[in-house]
């Protein structure tokens, strides 16, 4: 089971290393902000890129009006 936790900048170094000695703990890393963990749009992206899904044309109107 995989869980992120979004820790206070200036507490991080004390943060991974309390986690690191936590003994159910298997692996500790820091994720950087700009990375996508989201197993469903990293699937999604493989799948574009091996040409298996191809992008639908939408106009910005359309985009504009779609749910965020």
């Amino acid at each position: 089971m995989k869980y992120i936790i979004d820790i206070a900048e200036n507490k991080s170094a004390f943060a991974e290393e309390f986690f690191k000695n936590v003994s159910f703990f298997k692996n500790v890393k820091a994720i950087p902000p700009n990375e996508i963990t989201n197993p469903a749009i990293l699937e999604s992206i493989e799948l574009y890129e091996k040409g298996k899904v191809k992008p639908s044309p939408m106009s910005l109107a359309e985009l504009k009006q779609m749910p965020c």
